[in-house]
This record gives structure tokens, C-alpha cells and sequence, in this order.
């Protein structure tokens, strides 16, 4: 128990909140450095922000929804485009089905990428007086007095930094090569359980989980570089007081809490006992309510139960696709500590897609 807890919980609260942080981090970054450019001209294309929403999506793993919910939690990007996203996500579970069924795995992510699109444009034309929950200002700014010359003001000298290191760096520093050592010795990473007939030895999790730590090391480095190299200006006041004052706290907690609760349900039911259960009445309404209402919990795990029973020929592929619609694996834990209100209208409107999508298999 204690085991599990650690590896299913502490772990992952660990790896997402450093990634939301991080990715933040890096879009201060790019934002200073642009002077604005990049940030405003996705603002005013609103029909390019869900393209590329769309895209962000259907990258395996959770890092292109974790970049979608930083940039609209910082108002960059339109609803339309967050729903875009996480309609087209299928989170760590993209890797389970590459490495189970290539094949089909490729339809159905072009399938959802097709149905983010749509809905993303959708979105903009009824829903488009749906506001922000998460503030109607960016937050990505630009003080001008010190960032007007990037080159200047965002570049600092290195060694002029490491040898008057502040206490802010120093912190930022040893956490980010603390994490570094930890996902390098396997401390830190994605640790699944699939049910008794899933714990052999699989080499598509071994390649997932290379991949997985393949990325966090490439974001690990260039965060890195941006804590070494910025002065100290933007250390202070974009990344301490913006990015830890302002998100680290909030994304904690209720990644924390969402995460403990997610274990708790976990330990008290059966969950791949009972979506079994449901798939062996061979009725496909029940496997349709199983497939939406897991799809509800905000974490990869749960949905590995659905690849495997599809690729067993017990769970039929509607019930596969509606559940695919439905869950974001942790890509929208940041998005739930920033607003709960989105987080619930987001999943709302998934629902309704998913109902519709498995109705219209069933039909066929």
C-alpha cells in the first residue's frame, strides 16, 4: 500500500506539478524574448490556436495538454481551442495503444484530431461569450523598463550569476538537478498497474517509459539553461514571483488532492473488475456508461483498463472511442487547480461529444 502510494501518487504529483511549472517557465521565457510577438499574434488568430491545440493534443503523453492549459490559464489561447486540445488527447494512454495496436491506434487519433478541430470551431461560434475563469488578463506581461531590450535584460552572463548566486536561484537550481537525479535513477516516472495478466514484462510500457523520461530530461535541461542564464530581474520577478508566488501552491494542492482522491476510489473499488462486468453483459449501453463515467477521473491508469479489454474483443470500439473522448489523463489537473468551473464545462461538453460518437456506432 505504502508502495503503491508512493510510486501512483507522491511520483506523480512530483512530475506534473514540475511540469506545469516548467512549461510556464519556458513560455516567460519565450514571451520576454519575443517581446510579446509570439504571444500576441496566437491571441489574435484564434483559427490557428485551435489547429495547433489540436496538434498539441494528439501528441502522445500529457506535455502537449500540460502547454495547452498553461498558455489558456494565461489567456493566450481561446476556449476553443482548450477544448480542442483536450478532446484530441488520449494522454500516456497514446503510447499504450501505439505499442497494442498500431493500426487502429493511428485512425482513432485521426479521428479525434478531426473531431478537436470541428469542435474547436464550434466552440468559438456558440460558445464564444464564455469567459475566462482564469482571469481576463494575461499573465505572460512585459516590464517595459526592463525587458524593452531583450538582449539586455533577458541574457545574463552565467558565470556572473553562479559565482553571486541569490537564494531564489540557488533554490530553483538544486530542485531542478534534485528531479534531474531522481527521473535518472527511476525514482520518478510512470508506474501503471494493468491487472494480474499485465504484469509480465512488456516492452511498449519499457519503451513508454523511456519516452516519458526522454522528455522530462529535455524539459528538465531547458529549464535549467533559463534558470542559469536569465538576470536577475527576470528570475524575480517573472519566474519567484510569478510562476512559484502565483501557480506553484495552487497546482499542488489540488494536483495533490485529485491525485489522493484518484487513489483512494481506486483502492476501495475494483475498477477493471467492474468495467469487466459491465463488458460481459455483451449489452452496449453499460459498456458505454462504464467508458464515460472512468473517463471522468482525471488520471492515466484507469483508461488502460479499456485498450485491453478492446484488444481482448470484449469492449467494443464505440465504447473505446467514447472513453478516449472523455479522459485527458493528467492534462487537465492543471486546468481543475486554475478553474473549476472550465474543468466541469470542458468535461461537460466531452460527455455530450462521447454520448453522441457512441450512439453513432451502435447505430452503424
Amino acid at each position: 500500500m505504502l508502495h503503491e502510494f508512493l510510486t501512483d501518487v507522491v511520483c506523480q504529483i512530483v512530475v506534473i506539478t514540475f511540469f506545469v511549472l516548467s512549461m510556464i517557465m519556458v513560455l516567460e521565457y519565450l514571451n520576454v524574448f519575443s517581446k510579446g510577438h509570439v504571444h500576441g499574434f496566437m491571441q489574435r488568430n484564434k483559427s490557428l490556436q485551435i489547429l495547433i491545440s489540436a496538434f498539441l493534443g494528439i501528441i502522445p503523453g500529457c506535455i502537449g495538454t500540460y502547454t495547452a492549459v498553461s498558455l489558456y490559464t494565461h489567456n493566450v489561447i481561446g476556449f476553443g481551442a482548450l477544448i480542442a486540445n483536450l478532446i484530441a488527447t488520449t494522454g500516456d494512454e497514446a503510447f499504450w495503444m501505439m505499442s497494442k495496436m498500431p493500426d487502429k491506434a493511428l485512425l482513432i487519433f485521426v479521428g479525434l484530431f478531426a473531431l478537436a478541430v470541428v469542435s474547436g470551431y464550434v466552440a468559438n461560434i456558440f460558445v464564444s461569450r464564455h469567459s475566462n475563469q482564469c482571469g481576463q488578463e494575461s499573465h505572460f506581461v512585459l516590464h517595459t523598463t526592463h525587458d524593452h531590450h531583450w538582449h539586455q535584460s533577458l541574457h545574463g552572463n552565467i558565470i556572473e550569476n553562479l559565482r553571486h548566486i541569490s537564494t531564489h536561484r540557488l533554490i530553483l537550481l538544486v530542485s531542478i538537478i534534485v528531479f534531474i537525479v531522481l527521473t535518472l535513477s527511476g525514482f520518478l516516472g510512470e508506474h501503471h498497474h494493468h491487472g494480474e495478466e499485465e504484469m509480465e514484462v512488456d516492452t511498449g510500457e519499457e519503451k513508454f517509459n523511456f519516452i516519458v523520461s526522454i522528455i522530462s530530461m529535455v524539459l528538465a535541461a531547458v529549464t535549467l539553461f533559463v534558470i542559469v542564464r536569465v538576470p536577475e530581474h527576470f528570475l524575480e520577478d517573472h519566474i519567484w514571483h510569478h510562476v512559484i508566488g502565483q501557480h506553484f501552491w495552487k497546482i499542488l494542492t489540488w494536483t495533490s488532492i485529485a491525485l489522493v482522491l484518484v487513489f483512494v476510489i481506486k483502492e476501495v473499488c475494483d475498477i477493471q473488475t467492474w468495467v469487466t462486468q459491465f463488458s460481459e453483459g455483451s449489452v452496449y449501453v453499460f459498456c458505454m456508461v462504464a467508458a464515460i463515467l472512468i473517463g471522468l477521473i482525471p488520471e492515466s491508469g484507469p483508461h488502460f483498463v479499456f485498450i485491453t479489454l478492446y484488444c481482448s474483443g470484449v469492449m467494443p470500439l464505440g465504447a473505446l472511442i467514447a472513453n478516449c473522448i472523455v479522459q485527458d489523463g493528467h492534462g487537465a489537473i492543471p486546468l481543475f487547480a486554475e478553474s473549476k468551473k472550465d474543468f466541469f464545462v470542458v468535461k461537460g461538453i466531452k460527455v455530450v461529444l462521447a454520448v453522441a460518437i457512441g450512439a453513432a456506432f451502435w447505430l452503424l
